[in-house]
């Protein structure tokens, strides 16, 4: 499933900085293991080009169409358009989204999603970094010829 992320839709909910949402969604799509379109209003800035890739995370300038015109065009010319689900509030947008065949999600529910995903691989980064017991418990199993390797 492609997930398309209205990027300032959300910049203007979040409030934060456009680095800051490209640093969360590249975390986020690392998180679920599946690439992110974030598409933005207007130009690239000067010397940069108009698709460019930041790990997962493929980031779109628009320019000359507006935002919302070319997610509409990607879910159109999408293979499965109700494998695409477009991340935005936008009332009119997720309208035109759903005329295209496409999917729409607000964006309370992917943070809150992306919160959970990124929450979960936390907590089992942990559970590996932390294997368990104390140093008598390791020292016994070290000091025991059986768990010897050669």
């Amino acid at each position: 499933m492609a997930e398309l992320i209205d990027g300032n839709n959300v910049l203007g909910q979040r409030g934060v900085t456009r680095e800051t949402l490209l640093r969360e969604l590249a975390d986020l799509a690392r998180a679920k293991g599946r690439k992110l379109t974030v598409v933005f209003d207007g130009p690239p800035d000067h010397g940069r080009p108009k698709v460019q890739q930041l790990g997962d995370v493929t980031i779109v300038h628009a320019a000359p169409r507006s935002a919302d015109e070319e997610i509409v065009r990607r879910v159109r010319e999408a293979r499965d358009p109700r494998g695409v689900t477009v991340v935005t509030d936008d009332r009119v947008l997720s309208e035109s989204v759903d005329a295209a065949g496409g999917r729409t999600q607000p964006v309370a529910s992917f943070r809150q999603a992306g919160s959970q995903r990124l929450k979960k691989q936390a907590a089992e980064g942990e559970d590996k970094r932390d294997p368990g017991g104390n140093a008598s418990d390791w020292a016994r199993w070290f000091s025991d010829p059986r768990n010897r390797i050669g």
